[in-house]
């Protein structure tokens, strides 16, 4: 029976990760967060990164429901999937809200490393998952256990992980399900809901995602129209690649140098490239993020003088996620 078992839930995980966040049509859904605003029945949305505030088309009943009950017009923190057009004259299309704060310092809270975060209170729990890991926290027991990812199962809209990890003195079980229903504690609202079981004791609590810097980037960059002496772009793939295009505007084909790019701490970019040149090797790009969402590199660069390259985001914001397999719903 027991291999039955491990046989059933190892063809469920193929399965499962077999479904892809589309990147076209009706697939094309993205997670993205910011800040929502409504003014006489229209909403504004602006991401984390940007002031610029672009119309909303479509929002879902839910979110119109939270608003109202918050009878203020003060902009909410939301996260959210659906569709995001940056395109001049485009559109944002927002399918399913998951997660609504009124907190100021939500867009500096990121959640690095975590996969998914659900917690809830009665008494207080946290369990957080990662690539490879299921770290639960007891708060009254002052108790953590880090579970092993040994499977996750599909059931319809739902998402279980089991585990099981042997104790100095005893054996713990995890099972963590999430499922795509309203939830709230005392200060905001979850689009997803989450019963753990640990050891025969039941806990209900929400959950959202985490690992949300990457949001903070977009596919291309560019200098500004201001700019006429040269035409320099930066564009990022969600795969991590990079391609720095620098044309001189003389009559001269343009330098193209490929590379990759890697988020570090305290929001800075570093993107390395190889030379267009092979006899002088790789180039390390180092970037501070603006307010309005661009790239600053600081400090004297030999091409591009003491003031480094300054450039605006003009793509559309990566997604969440790399490949076409979901880790978390």
């Amino acid at each position: 029976m027991h291999l039955a078992r491990s046989l059933i839930l190892l063809s469920l995980v193929f399965l499962s990760g077999c479904a892809s966040l589309s990147l076209s049509g009706a697939k094309d859904r993205h997670y993205q967060r910011g800040w929502m605003s409504v003014e006489e029945d229209q909403f504004f949305f602006r991401t984390c990164q940007r002031s610029t505030v672009m119309p909303v088309a479509e929002v879902p009943r839910v979110l119109e429901r939270l608003f109202n009950q918050r009878g203020v017009s003060a902009p909410l923190y939301v996260e959210w999937l659906g569709h995001f057009d940056n395109e001049p004259g485009g559109n944002i299309r927002i399918e399913e809200v998951r997660y609504v704060s009124a907190d100021p310092s939500a867009c500096q809270q990121t959640l690095e490393g975590i996969l998914l975060r659900a917690q809830g209170d009665g008494p207080a729990w946290q369990a957080d998952i990662s690539n490879n890991n299921i770290t639960v926290f007891l708060s009254q027991q002052r108790r953590t256990l880090v579970f092993p990812i040994n499977y996750i199962i599909r059931e319809g809209d739902d998402w279980l992980w089991e585990s099981d990890i042997e104790g100095r003195q005893r054996k713990h079980r995890l099972s963590l399900r999430v499922q795509p229903k309203a939830c709230q504690d005392t200060q905001n609202w979850f689009g997803l809901s989450v019963e753990m079981q640990l050891n025969g004791h039941v806990y209900q609590g929400c959950a959202k995602r985490g690992n949300l810097s990457r949001l903070a980037l977009f596919s291309h960059y560019q200098l500004s129209e201001s700019v006429t002496t040269r035409d320099v772009r930066l564009n990022l793939s969600p795969d991590g690649g990079a391609a720095l295009i620098e044309d001189y505007l003389n009559n001269q084909p343009a330098l193209q140098s490929k590379g990759h790019w890697q988020l570090l701490s305290a929001g800075r970019l570093l993107v390395t490239l190889d030379d267009p040149d092979p006899e002088l090797g790789q180039e390390a790009l180092l970037f501070s993020f603006t307010v309005d969402g661009g790239l600053h590199m600081q400090g004297f660069h030999p091409r591009y003088g003491h003031n480094g390259l300054q450039l605006q985001a003009v793509g559309a914001p990566l997604p969440w996620e790399t490949g076409s397999r979901r880790q978390v719903p």
